[in-house]
């Protein structure tokens, strides 16, 4: 079995119909495609696959795997509210 790459979709938001589907490489193509339906009228959106769907392919993560990794990611993200990287501007107004 082939394992699955993430793909770079333009979906009809009215429908939730996908128009166009192509690789990362080629997002360019996707760009030009919404870009020639939007003058005809359609209301589009271009999904592009986050950087941990990405990774989570190229690691050949299955569905579960991967829902796990990305609900773990979550997870880490939340519990750094008050780290070097993040700046909370009300706590710190509160200890002033």
């Amino acid at each position: 079995m082939e394992k699955e790459t993430p793909k770079v979709r333009v979906i009809d938001l009215q429908s939730g119909q996908t128009l166009f589907e192509c690789s990362m490489q080629n997002s360019e193509k996707a760009y030009q495609f919404a870009a020639e339906m939007e003058e005809m009228g359609l209301d589009l959106k271009v999904i592009v696959p986050s950087l941990s769907a990405t990774l989570a392919s190229s690691l050949g993560l299955s569905r579960d795997e991967q829902t796990a990794y990305e609900t773990s990611l979550e997870e880490e993200i939340e519990d750094h509210g008050g780290s070097c990287c993040f700046e909370d501007k009300d706590a710190k107004k509160n200890i002033n």
